[in-house]
């Protein structure tokens, strides 16, 4: 369906929606799509459907150290594809589940992978009101479900083969968005989003995401993590939008406890940070219909991959 669409309307439809600033500059609505990794402010409504797919291509070429320096690598090379789902439930609360596959390259190794899949559970506190101080607020209970790979590893593929935590993981995510039209015309979107990650214990055998080796095997306690994100939208025309996010992660260091094996590796995760930036480019040919591309990279890190993530993703709504 969704390349039909884009075949249909990236194509058919070239020229921008027609429409009207009317008598007043404050009667201009603008159409914003949202950025790369903020959380949507606003519900599904009851009755519609959002079907969101997108495209990746990552590229890893190193790590952060404990002390804040870039250590190259041997690169690690990703092509992934998601799809979110979200529907409205009743009038303040909706659903959506997050689904992605991804398939990884490092040198002549290749591995292709399910990963963990997401569902969260949205409700609507407040709708943001043009002309008042009210903004969007929304909060979102969500759910990892550990579909991806973490364990029984290979050595070689330097992790390239992981694609989850292999542990539930549950989430507490609190999002205020507020539109101003400081600039009648060229608005803008300010969406600040706040998480709290919380994971229960997994079991792990042989080499795996958290560290071990061939004979090791028990208990992995993944550290709770926490997330900013401060999404920026700015509007160049009603259709035109650019954007940026400012992504913080902190997580919280992983404990292991059983049988470490005969070589007695390290077994474990220590805590780490990660700042990154993600720049966007949206279009949206109505309320319907947009899409976007965005490229995700990290600027700091601790304990922390390196990594430059391109997206591309189209929205449609009925």
């Amino acid at each position: 369906m969704n390349i039909r669409l884009r075949s249909l309307l990236l194509f058919s439809t070239l020229m921008p929606a027609t429409y009207s600033y009317g008598a007043e500059p404050n009667s201009y609505i603008p159409l914003y799509s949202g950025s790369l990794l903020a959380f949507f402010s606003e519900n599904a409504t009851p009755g519609q459907l959002e079907i969101e797919p997108y495209l990746y291509q990552n590229t890893l070429p190193g790590s952060y150290d404990e002390n804040w320096s870039f250590q190259k690598t041997k690169p690690i090379h990703k092509i992934a594809s998601s799809l979110l789902l979200e529907t409205g439930i009743t009038q303040h609360i909706d659903i959506t589940l997050f689904m992605t596959a991804t398939y990884n390259q490092i040198g002549n190794l290749h591995t292709l992978l399910y990963t963990d899949m997401q569902a969260y559970l949205g409700f609507q506190i407040l709708l943001d009101k043009k002309g008042s101080f009210i903004p969007d607020v929304r909060f979102l209970i969500g759910e990892n479900f550990p579909t991806g790979t973490y364990q029984k590893l290979n050595p070689q593929k330097m992790l390239s083969d992981s694609s989850g935590s292999g542990a539930y993981e549950t989430s507490f995510t609190f999002v205020v968005a507020k539109k101003f039209y400081c600039f009648p015309r060229h608005p803008f979107n300010l969406n600040f989003n706040l998480q709290y990650t919380l994971s229960n214990k997994t079991n792990v055998k042989g080499y795996n995401l958290y560290g071990g080796g061939q004979d090791s095997k028990g208990t992995i306690a993944p550290g709770s993590e926490y997330m900013t994100n401060l999404s920026i939208e700015y509007s160049l025309t009603r259709n035109w939008v650019i954007s940026t996010d400012i992504h913080y992660i902190h997580q919280n260091k992983s404990t292991f406890s059983g049988n470490l094996g005969v070589f007695n590796p390290i077994l474990g995760l220590p805590s780490s940070d990660q700042f990154s930036l993600a720049p966007c480019l949206e279009y949206n040919f109505n309320q319907n219909l947009g899409l976007f591309i965005a490229s995700w990279f990290t600027i700091a890190g601790r304990n922390s991959s390196k990594f430059i993530r391109n997206t591309f993703s189209v929205y449609y709504t009925f």
